[in-house]
């Protein structure tokens, strides 16, 4: 089955759908069954799951980091360590912690 990677989302921003593009997304956070969309210019929740929206997402530039996180490479700051876990510092200040099962892909970015 091939999946067909989208330039743009929309996201429901009161009564509209408002299009956003996906190269603006930082990182994603699941929230339940829905999804939040974190952005330079604010947030949107989405109704769909994480995981529905990982799948449409071009893997050269989203990472799922996390069982809740999906993070664009693009807006990774820095990488650190702490007592054996291993967090990412996004350029926006936010830390997100990288789960066991997901380490193994960061590492396949480091030189």
């Amino acid at each position: 089955m091939n999946t067909i990677l989208i330039a743009h989302l929309f996201v429901a921003d009161g009564k509209r759908l408002r299009r956003i593009a996906v190269q603006d997304i930082r990182y994603l956070k699941a929230a339940g069954d829905y999804t939040v969309i974190y952005l330079d210019k604010g947030e949107f929740i989405s109704s769909s799951g994480i995981g529905c929206i990982e799948q449409k997402l071009d893997p050269s530039r989203f990472m799922r980091v996390h069982r809740s996180f999906i993070v664009n490479l693009e807006h990774i700051d820095t990488c650190h360590r702490d007592i054996g876990r291993l967090y990412l510092m996004m350029d926006n200040g936010q830390k997100i912690g990288v789960g066991k099962r997901y380490m193994h892909q960061i590492r396949s970015l480091i030189l």
